[in-house]
């Protein structure tokens, strides 16, 4: 993808890792834009069935690290300040709304932005010894790339305060049982966890999945009666594609299911 990133696409799976060895696979200006790049890659290739973001070395996705690399005294105008943190936080939205799932796997921890961008992520594996902080307030800066909103929506109020004003860390024990991660599991045991929960997502109907992560979006971005109707709509399209009378079929006939894979029609190189 560049010097940053590689990209690996196998049986249906997209991989982008960070491969820098500098500041711990940080969010430099190579890794916003080369995220950005894959993920539009991932979402118009019809053969992508899940997304996989990782890191490199010791597996630890590091904080925005595009500040002191554009100016090494970080200091921007207003204007520009808001713009770097426009471009992480449309990086995140990418994320959150591509219509297949993500997994983000952190076998170190994540701190600053780079938790940030697991927040985005569907699921996220990490090993039980990993530590997690949002530490912005101990450098007098506060999350900018959706923290503020995600993290007290993903593990509650309270304990939400204590990360974000104090600055606490947290092992990825902890955070699994606080919510902010999927599933904590002994280092040499993460790359089996994500292939087990690759195996069960490709299973599924990838309609299915595209049209519920957009329908459990709704929980952040609306009030319940929206959401409910939401989601009255979107199983009413989904019911189109005949899917489930598709699998009955494939289930009395005692047959292995074959579900539809998703398609842009704007994905081919004619509308790059």
């Amino acid at each position: 993808m560049n010097e940053f990133l590689s990209y690996e696409k196998q049986e249906g799976v997209a991989t982008i890792t960070k491969t820098s060895t500098e500041h711990n696979q940080g969010m430099t200006r190579g890794v916003l834009v080369g995220l950005k790049r894959a993920l539009e890659g991932a979402r118009d290739d019809d053969e992508v069935r899940v997304v996989v973001i990782t890191a490199a070395g010791n597996g630890i996705h590091d904080g925005a690290r595009v500040f002191p690399e554009l100016r090494q005294d970080v200091s921007f105008t207003p204007m520009e300040f808001r713009e770097i943190l426009q471009f992480g936080h449309a990086l995140m939205r990418q994320i959150e709304t591509l219509e297949k799932p993500v997994i983000g796997v952190a076998k170190g921890g994540a701190l600053g932005g780079g938790l940030e961008m697991l927040h985005a992520c569907d699921f996220v594996i990490t090993a039980d010894t990993a530590t997690f902080s949002q530490p912005e307030v101990a450098v007098g800066l506060m999350c900018g790339w959706g923290g503020t909103q995600r993290l007290p929506r993903l593990m509650g109020w309270r304990r939400a305060k204590e990360l974000l004003l104090c600055g606490s860390e947290i092992t990825g024990k902890e955070a699994a049982e606080l919510g902010l991660v999927t599933r904590a599991v002994p280092l040499d045991q993460v790359d089996a966890e994500v292939a087990t929960l690759i195996g069960r997502l490709k299973a599924a109907s990838p309609l299915a999945q595209a049209y519920t992560k957009l329908a459990m979006n709704k929980v952040w971005e609306t009030n319940l009666g929206a959401g409910l109707d939401y989601e009255v709509d979107a199983e009413t399209v989904l019911a189109a594609h005949q899917e489930f009378p598709a699998f009955m079929k494939s289930l009395y006939a005692g047959e292995a299911p074959s579900f539809t894979q998703l398609k842009r029609l704007t994905g081919g190189s004619d509308w790059k």
